[in-house]
């Protein structure tokens, strides 16, 4: 099971950085019944794709997806919940502008599903409340974005988004300590709606590194017969992204994100981290 998330300062060079982390990271569960999700914003609206992994000849995410052009990214390779084995109850999940991805065991909250349901607004009740236990995990992150008022607000700041998630993630942890599964979360999130990258660290292990400049792009070497030589070979370089990783072929390089720490980065790759 494995929750990739990236934002960039360049959608045209997200295939290239896809592309880089494929060789880098070996994130792929390819047994039968695994799938990948991939969720992106194009043109204002958030989108999902969800292909069977043993059906990928090149078993990563550009292989799944090797023509996304976008800000901001999330991806999920796993297992879908059983009974619920159709590719689209797996993440990245998405709701109006916004796309959820994890990774962990939610299964807790099965337990309380009733519970939780009778507390979502009605429009997150009849959309998510029903769905995999992932799903009940977004929808609670929605709620939480509705209360503050910054669901669908464009002028919403990065630390109001990042506050709210910060109290959804506190509220599974109650629900899934009232469940007897112990305290915690035993989970990772990604949550974006296309401007901030949010993300919110249980007791599975999540890393981050950032990107300085990209070698190559996904096409291949750069050809100094080609007329955009200079331009192509100086986009490349002024390339940046911060990128997380939560699966078990993360290295060196990467560090650590806080056990319970939820935190925000925006387009110009800026951090919101809470405060002591």
């Amino acid at each position: 099971m494995t929750l990739l998330a990236t934002v960039a300062n360049d959608p045209d060079h997200m295939p290239s950085l896809l592309f880089a982390l494929d060789k880098e990271l070996s994130i792929t569960d390819a047994r039968p019944g695994s799938a990948w999700g991939i969720g992106y914003h194009a043109e204002d609206r958030a989108l999902t794709i969800h292909k069977p992994a043993e059906l990928v000849a090149r078993k990563g995410v550009y292989g799944v997806a090797p023509n996304i052009r976008s800000r901001i990214l999330l991806a999920c390779n796993q297992r879908p919940e059983p009974p619920l084995t159709a590719l689209d109850r797996a993440p990245p999940h998405r709701f109006r502008r916004w796309l959820f991805a994890c990774r962990g065991e939610l299964r807790g909250l099965e337990g309380v599903r009733g519970r939780v349901r009778e507390k979502l607004p009605d429009f997150l009740g009849l959309e998510l409340g029903d769905g995999a236990v992932s799903e009940l995990a977004f929808a609670i992150f929605l709620a939480e974005l509705r209360r503050d008022g910054v669901l669908d607000d464009p002028l919403a700041t990065v630390e109001g988004q990042r506050t709210a998630c910060a109290r959804a993630m506190d509220a599974i942890s109650t629900l899934m300590a009232d469940t007897g599964n112990g305290g915690g979360v035993p989970a990772a999130f990604a949550l974006s709606n296309g401007r901030t990258l949010i993300l919110s660290r249980g007791s599975a292990p999540l890393f981050y590194r950032e990107q300085h400049g990209l070698d190559r792009p996904a096409e291949g070497p750069l050809d100094p017969a080609r007329t955009d030589f200079n331009d192509l070979a100086q986009a490349l370089k002024r390339f940046r992204a911060v990128i997380l990783a939560s699966g078990p072929s993360v290295g060196e390089g990467w560090s650590p994100i806080p056990e319970g720490a939820t935190a925000a980065i925006d387009l110009q790759l800026q951090w919101s981290w809470p405060t002591a």
